[in-house]
């Protein structure tokens, strides 16, 4: 039987005297800047403590000390973001790194999965180490490791944000995605646990399918005795891929008002996770294709309910993409092996489709089939089933980014102010076309430059303008929010995996309203009054105003 009740715990604090603090925004900023920012440099960060906590308790201890002080207090974590979340604008700044340790592992033999817990600040990389070779010697708890040991199965954690160095809080705070969510979905998908510490350090200990929300609201009571409302915004939340504001629905779990919160209700110290069978095998595939329609229509021929294909992720480049391919590989691409389809082509899919052993035949032939289906062969295409294929394609995938800030950097140096605009938005399958037409149209009619990339099978595709000069950053700002307003309109989210951090607030309220972002500011009152964990991430604090949108 569920409830919408939950009862806080009381977790005895560390003396605060026995936490290692940096003191000093100047000794912060000249010896300790890599904690300061994520990789979107946003703002002017600074911060007059830095703590480093080892546990829950020390955890508890700072927040217990800036609620009672009503000192700001910014996470730190793997600071892999793209949003500038962990970008502290004063106040004190908590990292999490230390806190990386596994530390139980079981069966659910009901639902006959796999489980792990651990502290938040473990990195995807190292979990997902530790869990495919069985290297859990240092679990805190060992009870099922023994079996877990025998089990003949490999697994993993399946979520590919891409940046596996991101720790595993941070991953669940931003509700974290990447390509493979096109077969795996999002992190909310397979976390079963979290413990979190509020702002007060009262820490709340939330298992999936024991919380759920009645008549819209949860109640949470605090360990001195008083109680808390928290209504769930009513909003409708986008069918789609998406990481942008509180997650609300009637009826649902008080675990996922903490998952995608981007930190603001509290600072998530420990998270159960669910394992999944890892594929034996793969094909991984660079198809080439004479056109983008042609790479569209083989999109959405591959992701239909009927396909005999089912990838793991779909991804695109487009003609401008493959151009700067094209480019890479008449200069050498600095050691990436490029292949010689670039030269003809016009657009590319990277996908990649698992199998067991025993269907490696039928699963090559079906993926053949379906290529044939849409004039390219697999003569047209660059294959493999290893995993150094796949590791030489993502290379590849890779280096397109990395061109982009490359080109980016050089213009900078002239034109300082100058920065990419990369867009995050998704919308329904039905809309992939329209919204792909739309792009295209309103740059090439402003004139910039611009590649087109990324997750095609969420209809999530990353559309990056590079302007040359300061006007055309201008230029460039008011097309980016022309494609938000299109991406609502078309019922998709202005940020399908990035989230919001302080970058792209006001593009949350074109996705939600003022009232939108009123009912998240209620929850956030609810449980941080003095709005002290992550202030300014996704909504504004009390008395900001947002900078209006053109």
């Amino acid at each position: 039987m569920t409830t919408n009740r939950i009862k806080a715990e009381t977790v005895k604090p560390t003396d605060l005297a026995e936490i290692r603090v940096v003191e000093g925004e100047t000794e912060i900023r000249e010896k300790f800047s890599d904690y300061l920012t994520d990789e979107s440099s946003y703002g002017d960060p600074r911060a007059e403590r830095l703590f480093f906590a080892k546990s829950e308790a020390d955890v508890v201890a700072i927040c217990k000390w800036a609620f009672s002080e009503q000192k700001p207090l910014t996470v730190s974590a793997g600071r892999t973001g793209l949003a500038g979340g962990c970008n502290p604008l004063g106040g004190v700044l908590i990292t999490l790194e230390s806190m990386d340790a596994l530390l139980n592992l079981g069966f659910d033999e009901d639902a006959k999965v796999w489980y792990l817990s651990a502290e938040v600040g473990i990195t995807l990389e190292a979990l997902n180490n530790a869990v495919r070779k069985k290297q859990l010697d240092k679990l805190k708890k060992k009870g099922a490791l023994d079996r877990f040991t025998q089990d003949p199965q490999s697994y993993f954690f399946p979520p590919d944000p891409t940046e596996m160095t991101a720790h595993l809080g941070g991953a669940v705070a931003a509700n974290a995605s990447g390509a493979r969510s096109f077969m795996y979905k999002a992190v909310r998908e397979w976390v079963r646990r979290i413990r979190v510490v509020l702002a007060n350090g009262d820490v709340l200990d939330i298992q999936r399918g024991e919380v759920t929300a009645q008549d819209g609201k949860f109640i949470i009571e605090f360990t001195d005795g008083s109680t808390s409302e928290i209504m769930v915004p009513t909003y409708k939340m986008p069918s789609t891929k998406n990481a942008a504001g509180l997650y609300a629905k009637p009826g649902m779990d008080l675990i996922d008002l903490f998952i995608g919160s981007e930190g603001i209700l509290g600072i998530i110290t420990e998270a159960e996770v669910l394992l999944h069978p890892y594929p034996e095998q793969a094909i991984v595939v660079f198809a080439f294709f004479p056109s983008e329609a042609a790479a569209v229509a083989f999109v959405k021929d591959i992701r239909s309910e009927t396909s005999p294909v089912k990838p793991t992720l779909v991804e695109y480049f487009d003609s401008h993409a493959v151009a700067m391919l094209r480019d890479a590989r008449q200069k050498g691409a600095g050691g990436v092996t490029v292949p010689s389809q670039v030269e003809t082509a016009q657009a590319i899919i990277f996908f990649e489709v698992p199998f067991a052993e025993a269907d490696m035949e039928p699963t090559f032939l079906a993926t053949q089939e379906l290529l044939s289906k849409h004039g390219i062969g697999m003569e047209d295409s660059w294959a493999g089933m290893e995993p150094s294929d796949l590791a030489k394609m993502k290379a590849v995938r890779h280096l397109i980014p990395e061109t982009v800030n490359s080109l980016i950097a050089q213009r900078k140096q002239q034109y300082p102010t100058v920065h990419k605009l990369g867009t995050d938005m998704a919308v329904p399958d039905e809309h992939l076309e329209t919204i792909l037409a739309y792009y295209k149209e309103q740059i090439e009619e402003a004139g910039l430059q611009y590649i087109i990339f990324g997750h095609i099978g969420n209809n999530h595709l990353h559309c990056n303008l590079l302007p040359a000069n300061d006007e055309e950053v201008h230029i460039g700002m008011r097309i980016y929010q022309r494609f938000a307003r299109k991406a609502v309109e078309l019922g998709g989210t202005v940020s399908a995996e990035h989230g919001i951090g302080k970058l792209k607030r006001p593009f949350l309220q074109v996705m939600y309203g003022e009232a939108g972002l009123a009912q998240m500011a209620q929850v956030k009152s609810a449980l941080d009054p003095h709005w002290i964990i992550n202030p300014g991430n996704m909504i504004p604090c009390p008395g900001e105003t947002l900078p209006p949108l053109e």
